[in-house]
């Protein structure tokens, strides 16, 4: 009798044990959301131009790059944007995200402009939680000819407090007017929320 006991002792701690598993793997699960506890980093990049923001005769590109090789950051031809690129476009009022290798872009509701600024701000999650960030600015026609970029991308790391700013070469562009000349990109890492 006395082993009967034990075996349903061990029976009901097993189906306990294994009900306490499913129920913590079902109420969180590992995904985009940091774990309970977890503090969640965001980036918050802001683009300043020579003129005034006009998204209706053009596109403006932030490109990113989250593979943590400083070497392989993204140019001034999109053609030639890596797969592993993310980037958010403004066009027609609206900000997009996508990654280079799909085949579909999504509203991006982190974003907003007045005046000669766009501010974007994405969680690091939503581009895989990288160390480091290669970031690029491009302005464009609407047929994806560049006007203007940054001389060259630049590199901000994702601690908390990390701030980048870079400035573009004045009058650098052939095209577009001093509406699509980048004039100013800085980035900076917080908390989210």
């Amino acid at each position: 009798m006395r082993i009967m006991n034990v075996k349903r002792a061990i029976i009901i701690f097993l189906v306990i044990g294994t009900l306490a598993v499913v129920a913590g793997c079902a109420r969180w699960p590992e995904g985009p959301e940091p774990e309970p506890g977890e503090t969640e980093y965001q980036l918050e990049i802001t683009v300043e131009v020579a003129g005034i923001i006009d998204s209706s005769d053009g596109m403006y590109y932030i490109v990113m790059d989250a593979d943590g090789n400083s070497a392989t950051g993204p140019g001034y031809d999109i053609l030639f944007w890596d797969d592993r690129f993310y980037y958010i476009k403004l066009e027609d009022g609206f900000f997009d995200f996508a990654q280079v290798q799909d085949d579909f872009e999504s509203i991006f509701d982190g974003g907003n402009f007045s005046g000669d600024n766009i501010q974007v701000t994405i969680a690091l999650s939503d581009i895989g939680d990288p160390n480091s960030i290669d970031i690029n600015v491009v302005t464009t026609d609407s047929e994806n000819n560049t006007y203007d970029y940054l001389d060259s991308y630049f590199t901000i790391n994702t601690v908390l407090g990390s701030t980048v700013t870079r400035e573009d070469s004045a009058d650098d562009l052939e095209n577009g007017g001093t509406d699509f000349d980048i004039v100013k990109v800085t980035a900076v890492v917080t908390t989210l929320y």
